[in-house]
């Protein structure tokens, strides 16, 4: 058996943030390991850390306010460790716009609202396919518009984003996001403002990015659910500490600690088992 290559490792990370005379500790000692290909998902409920663990790993929080201790380690394409930590500012938002692709909860303010549709996401696609002509570029425009359910063809894509729906917006803004050619997918409750069919449409498309393009997924959620449809390995996150970590089946059905046996129990109490994902 091929032994499995390490990616990220983040090992110690704690984060402050200063709010004037104050101080709040938003993550403490959180340490995890994930290999390439892997499928990781970070639970827990509203406030536990989730977000936030995503934010510090990908410069997210602002640079004058924040206090960081520990690592968070990525491995370049050479082989060779960079701690992001250890890096200047403007240069790890660089590295990261690189190498990570993130699709935000609130995606849809994501969009620029004075540019229409069609010039912000055919400059993503340039940026990651700059190979395909004009022509080309609007083809696959409209594929993925069907794939993802976004009615109206060419005509919602000259729209601006306040012409649009909620819901519809936030397709696209998943759709752009997932036009990146990043090794690593970080997925930030993609799929909270989005209805049932469109939410289980992008769940499944993307599982399917996944296998073709052998990316790494974090997948931020507070749905147990579709975390253990959609991730092989789970973290369980509670005030901004990790309560436990492993096999998402192994935690989800014999958790060892009394905080993931009633996350889970809650969790199927309120979705119902018609909900869960099933293969």
């Amino acid at each position: 058996m091929t032994e499995k290559r390490e990616i990220l490792r983040v090992e110690n990370l704690s984060v402050t943030i200063k709010n004037g005379s104050k101080r709040f500790s938003v993550l403490k000692d959180v340490s995890f390991v994930v290999c390439e290909g892997e499928r990781w998902a970070i639970a827990g409920e509203s406030g536990a850390g989730k977000s936030m663990t995503m934010k510090a790993m990908t410069a997210l929080l602002p640079a004058g306010s924040t206090e960081y201790e520990g690592k968070i380690l990525f491995r370049s394409d050479d082989g060779g460790w960079q701690d992001l930590l250890q890096m200047p500012y403007r240069s790890r938002r660089k590295f990261i716009a690189e190498q990570i692709a993130i699709i935000f909860q609130d995606s849809i303010n994501a969009l620029n609202p004075n540019e229409r549709i069609i010039k912000q996401w055919g400059e993503t696609v340039m940026l990651h396919r700059p190979d395909l002509s004009e022509s080309e570029r609007m083809e696959h425009l409209l594929e993925q518009m069907d794939i993802f359910g976004i009615r109206g063809g060419q005509e919602t894509l000259q729209h601006f984003p306040d012409q649009l729906s909620g819901g519809m917006r936030q397709r696209i803004a998943i759709a752009m996001a997932l036009e990146s050619r990043a090794r690593i997918l970080i997925a930030d409750e993609p799929t909270t403002s989005l209805d049932a069919i469109s939410q289980r449409n992008t769940i499944e498309f993307i599982r399917r990015l996944l296998e073709e393009r052998q990316w790494t997924l974090l997948f931020i959620s507070h749905n147990l659910g579709i975390l253990q449809y959609m991730c092989d390995h789970i973290i369980i996150m509670k005030d901004g500490c990790i309560v436990e970590q492993g096999e998402t089946d192994e935690l989800f059905y014999h958790g060892k600690e009394e905080y993931t046996r009633q996350l889970v129990a809650e969790t199927m109490k309120i979705m119902g088992e018609d909900e869960v994902y099933h293969e």
